[in-house]
């Protein structure tokens, strides 16, 4: 036999609302009635002091389904105070019987959630003053049911947004290089095109091609970290020679953008040398550094490292636009991007960021941000350090001086273009040979703390045009207290009024841009002539 709905139970206790006050009289003929109900129902009678409000009832009638639900007899709770069997009332409970004794009505609410999170189908009504029955039923196993249903409906839904989106977006993202591939390359075909239009349209295609290439190259990407194809394969890399490599890649894109790009080395080459996969380490920065260059059309670039602890702490710092608050917990997910407007803006599939999350967590490594909107942006990528070649013991104390040792002369290099820097190191290093540690310091503060710090450096590379300090500026500094270090003045102007003035300012000796390596080998020669002149005095 089929139960009646609560739509229909309800519409035929409101049918028999007179009926059942006058069978009041009669309570053996009213209960008949109630325990019939496919519901839990009882009958209570409120307890109150004047005009205040309901504070507990006694329980004048139970149901069979009542009795189930609390797992107690009817003989022990019949008769009983609410307060006497159970926990303190719900205040739920009360604001209901309250209504109803304050407004003699009757009262039906459905799916009302309360405090102790449970969902019930209620009807309650006054039988007579201070007696009322209620009706009930625990929905909550239904509700649940209803509430993930429809959060499921809502996840597949965006879902599917996304993926509409994702589509059209591949979509431009294809035909847009495809269209410059093909326009340009029928622009090509002609007979009286000038040479320098052919090398213009040539270099569009290139371009063209580069760009449809990453396209590509992000989807086979995400496609094996999705199905777990993505191999780890450990070997031994330059982590300085790496990071150099995509200095002078990105270093061509930032100029092309007009934005500055800084390199940040916090070890020796010897000292970065470590056990990763190069390749994943590799992608991961240069999604960083792609996603650095889209979105920052002023100020600049840093990337680098810093080591803490046994880690590495490598970073891509940038003054772009920034990321808001709310929306970080979701910029390392498939397909998104800070905001739909910045999207059409920039382009792109939303998957560089994913890619670097996937591929940091597969390096053993972890991805953070940190950002404001408006106020750029800094990825810090922090991975276990694993030297394997020059990896300080506690052997002796004598290894140690021995490494250091092996260096004939530390130089700082006061440079605030990192290009610059990047030139004089390997001038220095590779092309004249040179047996030395390199310290970078990228303005004149920087430089004057080094010295101060480090009574190890022996020659000081000195640019004179520098942010915060100068070198004229950080040329007294470090005088005042190292009056004997060789500092060599670089210079982009070398007329007879601009050499007097670094000879006048105390600098040991110059070198004019473009520096060449002779004149690199010339400078350093004079200064370890005039060293050693000093020494025999």
């Amino acid at each position: 036999m089929n139960r009646p709905t609560y739509e229909a139970l309800e519409r035929q206790i409101i049918a028999q609302k007179e009926t059942i006050k006058s069978l009041s009289e009669d309570e053996q003929q009213m209960h008949q009635f109630f325990d019939s109900v496919p519901k839990n129902v009882k009958i209570i009678e409120l307890i109150k002091e004047g005009n205040e409000d309901v504070k507990d009832y006694y329980y004048r009638y139970v149901n069979k389904s009542f009795i189930e639900l609390v797992g107690k007899t009817k003989s022990q709770l019949t008769g009983k105070r609410y307060k006497e069997l159970f926990e303190p009332i719900d205040s739920y409970w009360l604001e209901i019987y309250n209504e109803i004794e304050r407004k003699g009505i009757s009262i039906s609410y459905k799916n009302k959630k309360t405090t102790n999170d449970k969902y019930y189908e209620i009807f309650a009504w006054e039988i007579q003053k201070n007696l009322i029955a209620v009706i009930f039923a625990d929905i909550t196993k239904r509700k649940i049911k209803e509430l993930q249903f429809l959060k499921d409906k809502e996840i597949a839904e965006k879902n599917d947004r996304i993926k509409n989106d994702f589509i059209s977006n591949l979509s431009h993202e294809i035909r847009t290089p495809m269209n410059g591939i093909l326009g340009f390359t029928k622009f090509l075909n002609d007979p009286d095109l000038a040479e320098a239009k052919r090398k213009h349209y040539i270099s569009i295609i290139q371009n063209s091609g580069h760009q449809l290439l990453r396209t590509i190259d992000d989807l086979i990407e995400i496609s094996k970290i999705t199905s777990n194809q993505v191999k780890v394969i450990e070997n031994e890399v330059c982590l300085n020679n790496l990071l150099l490599e995509l200095f002078t890649v990105f270093d061509l894109k930032a100029k092309e953008n007009n934005t500055p790009l800084y390199l940040r080395k916090a070890l020796s080459d010897k000292e970065s040398f470590i056990l990763t996969d190069a390749a994943k380490l590799n992608n991961i920065l240069s999604n960083l550094l792609e996603n650095a260059l889209k979105f920052t059309t002023e100020g600049s670039i840093e990337f680098g490292y810093k080591k803490t602890g046994e880690y590495l702490e490598l970073y891509v710092k940038d003054t772009g636009i920034g990321i808001k608050t709310s929306r970080q917990k979701f910029i390392f997910e498939r397909f998104t991007q800070e905001e739909k407007e910045i999207k059409k803006q920039f382009g792109g599939l939303g998957l560089g960021l994913t890619i670097a999350k996937e591929n940091t967590k597969l390096i053993g490594g972890k991805i953070t941000l940190k950002s404001k909107k408006g106020e750029g942006a800094t990825f810090i990528v922090t991975i276990p350090y694993t030297p394997t070649q020059y990896k300080l013991t506690t052997d002796t104390s004598e290894q140690t001086i021995e490494d250091n040792s092996k260096h004939h002369c530390k130089i700082l290099v006061a440079e605030d273009e990192e290009i610059n820097y990047l030139y004089l190191e390997i001038l220095l290093k590779d092309k004249i040979n040179l047996d030395c540690i390199i310290v970078h310091a990228k303005d004149g503060e920087e430089a004057v703390s080094i010295c101060n710090t480090q009574p190890e450096i022996d020659i000081v590379l000195m640019d004179l045009k520098m942010p915060n300090m100068n070198g004229f500026e950080a040329l007294k500094l470090i005088k005042e207290e190292r009056p004997k270090l060789p500092i060599i003045a670089q210079t982009a102007f070398s007329s007879a009024e601009d050499i007097e003035k670094i000879k006048a300012a105390g600098f040991d000796d110059y070198i004019s841009k473009p520096i060449s390596e002779e004149a690199i080998t010339a400078v350093l020669e004079r200064t370890r002539k005039r060293k050693e002149k000093n020494t025999l005095k």
